[in-house]
């Protein structure tokens, strides 16, 4: 029982969405009815967490799983719906995939990869990708044509894909999959509290409405941590995230219909903000800047435009 239940705890820890007593609840759910479940799952879950914590701190600046991330936000600004840990099954992630394109908007295809998959990938055996059309697209693609672009984004972005072009296999992406755990996501009863150096640091606020997450308050992070939310924010409308650097100042990014990113200065001195619609990858530099030289990286955001607070 304590082997399974430390398995289940490693699968959540990296897939970094549920806090500590979240993940002691689900762990305890899988043995019903076992006597004193709940504190040896509590247990297990202070070991887990410290060590996933410590490791954490090891890790590269961009790990796979980024590198993952960042190619499925560009398929979603290109018009293929790209959704990492989807649904549990394949068949139920083909089924409800329709409802990740919003109201009144299309999406020429889509690819995700389930609960199963995430399991695996985990444990380091990899993920596989599902992908396919959306047939009431104004320009609907073939399947072949769509799996294409989901593995040219892949290896674009630095992953090893296996895949010959059959659109019936599914695409390998050789992936450890781990997500950074920052906050409250990152604490445990009696654990310490996780510093933050001051050399990168930024305090972050986000909402993600379409997953249910949020942080209210700020948030000190680590520029890779900061990094983290933008990739994983789903690009729904209205989803936003905010960085504030050492000297307060400040870039905010919001998913509107597009789906396409706007990303903003503030100006509270001036009463009037300076902003544009940006790719991810001009986003991350922009963090980065506001993170490592603590400046309002404004020579980054060419052709913006500025209005004036109501």
């Amino acid at each position: 029982m304590s082997q399974q239940l430390r398995e289940h705890i490693r699968v959540r820890l990296a897939l970094g969405k549920d806090d500590f007593d979240t993940i002691v609840e689900r762990a305890a759910e899988c043995m019903d009815d076992t006597p004193d479940v709940t504190s040896l799952a509590r247990e297990i879950a202070a070991e887990e967490f410290a060590a996933y914590l410590a490791d954490q701190r090891t890790w590269p600046d961009v790990t796979d799983s980024d590198r993952l991330l960042r190619a499925f936000r560009d398929l979603d600004m290109s018009g293929i719906v790209a959704r990492a840990d989807f649904s549990c099954c394949q068949n139920c992630g083909i089924s409800e995939v329709g409802g990740e394109v919003p109201d009144g908007e299309q999406r020429r295809g889509y690819t995700f990869c389930h609960r199963q998959d995430m399991e695996t990938a985990v444990s380091g055996g990899g993920l596989m990708l599902a992908y396919g059309i959306f047939k009431d697209a104004d320009e609907p693609s073939t399947q072949p044509e769509i799996g294409e672009e989901v593995a040219g984004a892949l290896r674009r972005h630095g992953l090893t894909v296996g895949w010959d072009g059959d659109p019936r296999r599914r695409i390998e992406v050789d992936v450890t999959y781990r997500r950074r755990r920052a906050g409250h996501l990152a604490t445990w009863p009696d654990g310490p509290a996780a510093p933050v150096p001051d050399a990168d640091r930024l305090d972050v606020t986000y909402s993600d409405y379409a997953k249910g997450r949020n942080a209210d308050a700020p948030v000190p992070m680590t520029l890779a941590e900061a990094r983290g939310v933008l990739l994983e924010l789903t690009p729904y409308p209205d989803n936003f995230a905010v960085f504030v650097g050492r000297s307060d100042g400040a870039a905010q990014v919001m998913w509107e219909a597009g789906p396409r990113l706007w990303l903003e200065f503030p100006d509270p001195v001036a009463r009037r903000f300076h902003g544009r619609h940006v790719t991810m990858a001009e986003a991350e530099e922009i963090i980065s800047v506001l993170a490592v030289e603590d400046r309002v990286a404004l020579d980054l955001l060419p052709g913006h435009t500025t209005e004036n607070w109501g």
